[in-house]
């Protein structure tokens, strides 16, 4: 039987992969969640503790993927898809399970619908909890497309909003779509406006910000100072910073 965890997140699974919304929610509450992983648990061989074995599959190119399961429905439809695989499982926290992984494939309810397959980059950003701010330098002739974006990811805005009103040097911040047509390269792009030392204020901050938007598409950061031109003037700023000036009747202006 399902229990009340496991059916918000498949809740939350099937919303992020039907609409696109919703995936930094699925991604934290599937952290959070306790899975299920085909294997068996033993005594260790110094007689100390348990060892785990883990039960993988092979995947459409020969390679080996190790699944993991929201609840024992999903689990059944492997085992209903492939006569013979692995009957026992182990529930454990899926931080703990993605901890003792890393560096592999892992593939999410792979029989169903929504499945979802977590590459080794995308499972240490999640579990390190920041997205690395890697400086990229496009060459002088590249060409880059801009504009609004067709869809943010929910609460996008309005968490980096709330980041910014605690770095006094953000002024305004832009978030657009860019694609690089020479080799369709597409990601978001957020253009952050203010003093010099805007970038090293916020990277900390930012990089932990955006850890579960960066999994709904890549997001490229961007830094202009207060009267520089960027790729995305031609947007309305998601956040400005409140002015400080006040009035001559005591208020702000």
């Amino acid at each position: 039987m399902e229990n009340s965890e496991q059916t918000t997140l498949e809740a939350l699974l099937i919303r992020a992969a039907d609409t696109g919304q919703g995936i930094p929610d699925f991604l934290a509450a599937l952290l959070d969640s306790t899975v299920l992983v085909p294997g068996w648990a033993e005594p260790a061989a110094d007689g100390e503790g348990q060892m785990a074995t883990f039960a993988p599959l092979t995947s459409a190119d020969g390679s080996s993927v190790q699944p993991f399961y929201t609840s024992e429905a999903r689990l059944a439809e492997t085992q209903a898809a492939i006569p013979g695989y692995e009957t026992r499982y182990l529930a454990l926290p899926c931080r703990a399970f993605w901890d003792m992984t890393r560096g592999a494939r892992l593939v999410l309810n792979p029989h169903s619908p929504q499945g979802k397959e977590f590459l080794p980059g995308e499972i240490a950003q999640l579990l390190d909890g920041i997205a690395p701010m890697t400086p990229n330098v496009l060459a002088k002739d590249t060409e880059v497309l801009v504009g609004a974006p067709a869809q943010v990811p929910d609460g996008m805005e309005q968490t980096l909003a709330e980041l910014f009103a605690r770095h006094p040097q953000v002024e305004r911040a832009f978030l657009g779509w860019k694609v690089t047509p020479e080799n369709n390269d597409q990601a978001y792009l957020l253009v952050l406006v203010g003093s010099r030392d805007t970038r090293e204020a916020v990277s900390d901050d930012l990089g932990s910000a955006l850890v579960y938007y960066s999994q709904v598409h890549p997001v490229d950061v961007a830094f202009a100072g207060p009267r520089e031109k960027h790729l995305l003037t031609s947007l309305q700023p998601f956040y400005t910073r409140p002015s400080s000036r006040r009035s001559l009747f005591g208020r702000r202006g």
